[in-house]
């Protein structure tokens, strides 16, 4: 019998014994039993000796059977994703999506057996259902879970399950967690001594939908950062909802039809400041020269603007990162109060931003 030439190399593959721990071990040096602990991620291996097991299992072809490593350990492996995903008629952007946090989470994964199980939510209400089924039915070892609000009940369940959690957001209410989030306060309080520094007493913020909490963390350091500089809080100038383009052009065009409109606008992300610059040029307004916008960047799109914005960047792969060895360290069992950070963003000055 004859084969063509990828038949043969096809036939001579498939007839290849299948790698095993013992071929790894043999490859190695190693014993069997250490290959064993270090391929199920096994506290008892050091993380140098795991790394020489991992590449020779590369390198030979060998599969772990994890559905065997399932059953042993009564583990997953896997990490839910919790993230609002955008409706199919949902057209309008809204700044970071879930892929760049689930990139970010999957790299700080890659060197554990842990992978990311993404589920795509529609609202606050769809969420808290899927947290309830994945905590009752075990089916993940951890959760990320995002959009958190004051005093959350997704974060109650999954507390009194003791079940290993990181949220992308604090909360202001419930018991200490694990978290990952941009330092909103300090980053609030700055832009708002920034810009009256820089004379500016009229200056407004777009923020993100009230019931967010990190939303009610900006509002309150936006109205302690204007009494510090002996400025009035004017409700009229407090904008919340999604964060779309659509969302920041309406209430610029809103805002500076008033009497005394604003002449500095506080973006909480680049897509919403983006509709503030529509909203200039709608109302023929310069920016430099009758009002200045400020954001929060998570891509660096603010650059690119023109002309480009004083923007506080905090690069998305930073919090996204964390936020998967965060989840990591919370299911090896560290305690939650170890786990919390807030990034303080970089400004970027690309703008004088002074009231001309």
């Amino acid at each position: 019998m004859t084969f063509a030439r990828g038949e043969g190399r096809r036939a001579r593959r498939d007839a290849m014994p299948r790698p095993t721990i013992k071929t790894i071990a043999q490859e190695t040096g190693l014993s069997i039993a250490t290959v064993s602990k270090a391929l199920n991620d096994s506290p008892q291996v050091r993380p140098e000796t795991r790394a020489i097991v991992v590449a020779a299992a590369e390198r030979v072809g060998y599969q772990l059977n994890m559905h065997g490593v399932q059953l042993r350990t009564g583990k997953t492996y896997q990490v839910a994703a919790i993230m609002t995903a955008p409706g199919p008629k949902q057209n309008e952007w809204e700044g970071v999506e879930y892929a760049q946090l689930l990139s970010g989470i999957s790299w700080a994964l890659e060197e554990s057996p842990y992978r990311v199980s993404l589920y795509a939510v529609r609202n606050f209400e769809e969420s808290l259902a899927t947290i309830r089924q994945i905590v009752s039915l075990k089916k993940a070892d951890g959760i990320i879970v995002s959009g958190t609000r004051a005093d959350d009940p997704r974060v109650r369940i999954m507390q009194e399950a003791d079940f290993p959690f990181v949220t992308y957001g604090i909360t202001l209410h419930n018991a200490p967690h694990a978290f990952v989030d941009a330092d909103n306060d300090r980053m609030i309080r700055h832009s708002v001594a920034r810009l009256a520094e820089r004379g500016h007493r009229r200056i407004a913020l777009i923020n993100p939908m009230a019931e967010l909490s990190y939303a009610i963390v900006r509002l309150e350091a936006y109205r302690e950062a204007l009494e510090a500089a002996g400025l009035p809080f004017d409700p009229a100038l407090i904008a919340h909802g999604h964060l779309t383009p659509a969302f920041g052009r309406e209430n610029v065009l809103a805002m500076s039809a008033l009497p005394n409109p604003p002449t500095a606008y506080i973006c909480a992300n680049e897509a919403s400041a983006l509709g503030a610059f529509s909203g200039f040029h709608e109302h023929g307004l310069v920016h430099g020269r009758d009002a200045v916008i400020n954001a929060t960047d998570d891509l660096n799109v603010s650059q690119y603007f023109a002309p480009p914005i004083t923007t506080y960047y905090l690069p998305i792969h930073e919090p996204s990162e964390l936020l998967g060895r965060y989840i990591l360290r919370r299911m090896e069992g560290e305690p939650p109060e170890a786990l919390q950070a807030l990034i303080m963003p970089q400004l970027i000055e690309r703008s004088g931003d002074r009231l001309a």
